[in-house]
């Protein structure tokens, strides 16, 4: 964070000079869905089936499976009222489906698909003892009972039951080797052992099992894309992929995978050209036309294509905000500011109840340093529809206009509705630090801390506060900062400074050159590790470096600094 240096940084003036004299217009503040990164995998996956999804915040893989598996069992098809009850746990209308399966099981009280129902039921409504009785009555009426089974692996797997959980996955696969959510279950078991090779055995044995049918092998490889991401080996994905698509080339659900892969391993020129093929089969296909606009709208000789691609997204789908949106943002960046306003104010009017009308219109005027009208507009967008980015930028814009009072009063208001955001209080205390009330700031850094204690920022910004008042808490601070992201410069320079300052001057010099190397045009750190060689008693290195950034022609927070350390040096 570059404003950690809240004594001679002066927030408003660059604020200002960032809005006001750009040379390069200022667009979609608030909103970009142009730009496509690279860990958008599952979002280029829109078509392709959310059966089995492996969370990665649960690192789970068979979380949700259970429905979907009950769905394609082969008893499903044996009554239609057990698909209707299916169909109403699917809508998640479980009142509903309580009723039938209590008439269910009272006309047919040996039915072990009925059994399984309920248990199922249960399981929704987190009544996870009753789940179990059900799924054990089931197998006392059908010992083959695949989705008992099942149910009964997941529970003991949530339960930490690992045996039982794999025991109860043994049996359905015997039953039936083809089940993914048995896999599924025992890549979780493996999972929660740390036994990354048995989890990676498993899902690929899953996905062999799935081969014949393009739908079940695109499920596995989501499956297993999440894990080979996790474990920062998405080559082993693309050579899945690209064997998927040879066997697939004309499949547009396995060239969507393709592209996703070829996006999450920045081979993006690749991506164009496997969306441009999704595109040319799928005349009616609107999310892969956005996807390709997405990739070509960071290439200024695209944007005839672009165009293109966003006027048949329109056409065939005009009652969707999404097209539109996209086309709004793209005449931004083109700096068509006219044609952008006439869209997002057709937006604003189609859809009143949305927010992005009005934030595409502060953009618009942010673009064109109309601050007032862009304020307004952002204003009306968060009552409409309250947004941390929105509420941030309406506030940076009140700085700009030298309204801190007002500025503070907002966030300050956001908070009292929600006193645990963390991006709240960060941007209170960065804030109240530029100011140099250090007190208001420190209470809002320990806020932080009080709930995300390894918040990297947090520390970093509160050890530069302490550092400023000579209190030693400062080393602490910027030492567990600096041990949780090492190669950080910004973290580094912090911590290193702190060491220089409390007469640690060798130790910190190392941690400042690092710094300095990584981050070389930030002026700011060139001055510390200058700082450092004098303390050291390198005379020659340190006015080196600052006859270097004392020339230079832009501004740093502590240039003056650095020019009164220059004139002592020579001077001596």
């Amino acid at each position: 964070m570059k404003n950690k240096r809240s004594p001679q940084t002066n927030v408003l003036a660059a604020l200002t000079l960032a809005l006001l004299a750009c040379s390069n217009p200022v667009m979609a503040a608030t909103y970009d869905p142009l730009e496509l990164k690279e860990n958008e995998f599952g979002r280029l996956n829109q078509n392709t089936p959310e059966n089995d999804k492996a969370d990665p915040s649960t690192n789970s893989f068979s979380e949700p499976s259970m429905l979907d598996s009950l769905q394609n069992s082969e008893i499903s098809n044996k009554k239609t009222n057990y698909l209707k009850v299916l169909d109403l746990l699917k809508q998640k209308k479980l009142a509903d489906a309580r009723t039938t399966i209590a008439e269910l099981l009272k006309t047919s009280p040996k039915e072990a698909e009925f059994h399984n129902l309920q248990g199922l039921l249960e399981s929704m409504e987190k009544n996870i003892p009753a789940a179990q009785k059900s799924y054990e009555t089931a197998l006392q009426f059908s010992s083959k009972s695949i989705l008992a089974h099942l149910g009964l692996a997941k529970i003991n797997l949530d339960a930490d039951k690992l045996d039982k959980a794999k025991e109860h996955a043994d049996k359905v696969l015997a039953l039936n080797d083809k089940i993914t959510g048995a896999y599924l279950v025992l890549a979780d078991v493996a999972l929660k052992k740390k036994d990354n090779a048995e989890v990676e055995r498993v899902l690929l044995k899953a996905y062999e099992k799935s081969k014949g049918n393009v739908t079940g092998e695109i499920g596995m490889l989501k499956q297993i894309g999440t894990f080979y991401v996790i474990q920062k080996q998405p080559e082993k994905l693309e050579t899945l992929v690209n064997d998927l698509v040879k066997r697939y080339p004309k499949d547009s659900k396995a060239l969507s995978v393709l592209a996703g892969v070829q996006v999450l391993t920045g081979k993006k020129d690749l991506a164009e050209n496997t969306l441009s093929q999704i595109v040319s089969q799928e005349k009616q296909d609107v999310n892969h036309r956005l996807l390709l606009v997405r990739l070509l709208a960071a290439k200024p000789d695209k944007s005839n294509e672009v165009l293109k691609l966003l006027d048949e997204s329109i056409a065939i789908a005009p009652k969707s905000p999404q097209p539109l949106i996209f086309k709004a943002a793209y005449q931004i960046k083109l700096q068509k500011y006219p044609e952008a306003l006439e869209l997002a104010k057709k937006i604003d009017t189609t859809y009143p109840t949305l927010a992005i009308g009005k934030i595409l219109m502060g953009d618009i005027f942010l673009a064109e340093k109309k601050l007032d009208e862009a304020l307004e507009n952002y204003r009306k967008a968060n009552e409409i529809q309250p947004n941390d980015k929105v509420l941030f930028t309406i506030a940076d814009l009140m700085l700009a206009k030298q309204q801190v009072p007002e500025a503070i009063k907002l966030l300050d208001g956001a908070l009292v509705k929600n006193p645990k955001n963390g991006s709240l209080h960060f941007k209170l205390a960065t804030l109240y630090q530029a100011q140099n009330d250090f007190d208001k700031a420190e209470k809002h850094y320990l806020a932080i801390l009080d709930g995300q204690p390894d918040n990297v920022l947090a520390l970093n910004n509160l050890a530069w506060l302490y550092s400023q008042q000579n209190n030693p808490k400062a080393l602490e601070l910027g030492k567990k900062a600096y041990d949780k992201a090492p190669n950080a410069a910004a973290i580094a320079d912090t911590y290193g400074y702190i060491l220089v300052k409390q007469k640690q001057a060798a130790e910190g010099l190392k941690v400042l050159e690092k710094a300095a190397k990584d981050a070389p045009n930030e002026n700011d750190i060139q001055y510390h590790l200058a700082e450092a060689y004098a303390e050291t008693g390198d005379s020659a290195k340190a006015t080196a470096i600052l006859e270097t950034i004392t020339k230079a022609p832009n501004e740093f927070a502590e240039k003056k600094a650095a020019v009164a350390l220059l004139e002592k040096l020579k001077a001596h």
